[in-house]
């Protein structure tokens, strides 16, 4: 079983424009992104790509207007930057100057281009840096509300929902306030909503399984904000990375926006270099800015690769004179001393005598313990252990509610797909037993209302 991963090599900043504009690049329809975007219930905006090219690379450059304006300052069209060419806007048809351009990490709840999710408490009514007033604010609850609403797959609303958590929880810690109240300004909520979730979207749509990230790089330097200078990272980004390593990186300007550090935290399963994989394709996402010391891209690498198999010993020995009453003492007293697990099998040994294998499977740490209780609990005189390597899928537990009552479920995934759904016995029988009802009829509940609150 192979994983198909999709690895941030994010070396000139990240951002939720830059990370849609590489999934674009790597084969994600825009019409079916839109498709998509266009069943949230949120209106007023349109999205547009256009090629653009940094130190002679070519990138896809992603731009959104919500009512017509843009998050991020209007910055200059750089000297010798192609203007326009492969331009197209997807939604609604409109055009927009091409001599002026949104830095790339100026998106989502920003306070428009420096970085600073405007996700707050201190605003009633705002006024952004443009002097537009926005008096519609959206708070958490509201983002949770309108990426449900939409008829986006289960898997990319999750995904979403934990970006759009770590930010938010990240800048009620920096403001002092509960989550509930940190809000985002109406155009940079829509604007975030459609990043992240496209971006979700993207990875569900191109069928990955596993998100990695090179360390992001912190730019140094003040940023402007409505409260006054601000330092880079912006107190939001920094918080939403607290666990995640990060590089440094000479630049005074903003590098990596709170959108683009929750892909990070919330998504990443590993932060660091190159993974062993197979590459099956590369994306560039272009942002607007020019660097001097490097292409203003993000690549994104996408490759097959097989999960890591964990090392285990299996530990057997044929027995063919241990009593029924000791072979059920020594199963359980091997589950005692770490075993992952344990089982009979039944043979046929010398001399014609019916026996049975006792085996058991243990990690590196608890081998020699499982070994020690094998010997000393049943009657063999010897045993015979072999190294395996042991791969299984990533599992959560989750509480569901049926007709007769909680139960506790297990699921078991690959990515965001789930494979397997096991309520779990104990509470289904004892629910079974008081309502009177077959045991099966519990289980069956128990999936369809796991299954059901996946949607």
């Amino acid at each position: 079983m192979t994983h198909r991963i999709a690895y941030f090599d994010c070396f000139s900043g990240l951002a939720g424009d830059m990370t849609l504009g590489a999934l674009i690049d790597l084969g994600l329809p825009v019409e079916k992104l839109v498709a998509a975007l266009r069943t949230l219930p949120v209106e007023g905006w349109t999205l547009s790509t256009e090629v653009r090219h940094k130190m002679g690379i070519r990138g896809v450059g992603l731009h959104i207007e919500v009512g017509g304006e843009s998050e991020g300052p209007a910055l200059p069209h750089a000297q010798g930057e192609p203007h326009g060419h492969e331009h197209h806007a997807h939604g609604h048809h409109h055009h927009h100057d091409h001599d002026h351009h949104h830095d790339h990490g100026h998106h989502g709840p920003t306070h428009h281009g420096h970085g600073h999710d405007d996700l707050d408490p201190a605003h009633a009514h705002g006024h952004d840096a443009h002097g537009h007033s926005h008096d519609h604010h959206y708070h958490y609850a509201d983002i949770v509300r309108i990426l449900k609403g939409g008829d986006l797959p289960a898997p990319v609303v999750r995904r979403a929902l934990t970006a759009f958590d770590a930010i938010a929880v990240a800048e009620a810690r920096v403001h002092g306030v509960d989550k509930e109240a940190v809000h985002f300004h109406e155009v940079g909520a829509v604007d975030s909503i459609l990043d992240i979730a496209g971006v979700a979207f993207g990875l569900w749509a191109l069928g990955i399984d596993r998100v990695e990230s090179a360390p992001p790089p912190m730019g140094r330097g003040f940023v402007r904000c409505a409260h006054g200078p601000m330092p880079l990272p912006a107190p939001a980004t920094l918080q939403i990375l607290e666990g995640v390593p990060i590089a440094p990186c000479p630049l005074e300007r903003e590098l990596v926006t709170p959108t683009g550090a929750a892909f990070v935290a919330a998504w990443a399963e590993r932060v660091g270099g190159f993974p062993e994989m197979v590459v099956e394709g590369v994306g560039w996402g272009a942002g607007n800015a020019d660097f001097p010391d490097r292409p203003n891209l993000l690549r994104i690498v996408l490759g097959r690769t097989a999960p890591a198999a964990a090392r285990c010993t299996v530990i057997e020995s044929n027995l063919d004179d241990c009593t029924p009453e000791l072979a059920g003492h020594l199963l359980e007293r091997l589950f005692e001393a770490g075993a992952l697990d344990a089982w009979f099998a039944p043979i046929h040994m010398k001399k014609n005598r019916p026996g049975f294998t006792v085996g058991a499977l243990a990690d590196a740490g608890r081998a020699a313990a499982v070994e020690e209780v094998l010997l000393a609990e049943s009657t063999a005189i010897g045993l015979r252990r072999f190294p395996v390597t042991r791969l299984k899928l990533d599992r959560r537990q989750r509480t569901v509610q049926t007709p007769f009552g909680a139960v506790a479920v297990k699921i078991a995934h690959r990515g965001d797909e789930v494979l397997n759904i096991a309520p779990e016995f104990e509470a289904c029988r004892a629910l079974a037993r008081a309502a009177g009802v077959p045991l099966k009829v519990v289980y069956q509940h128990a999936v369809a209302a796991a299954v059901g609150e996946g949607r």
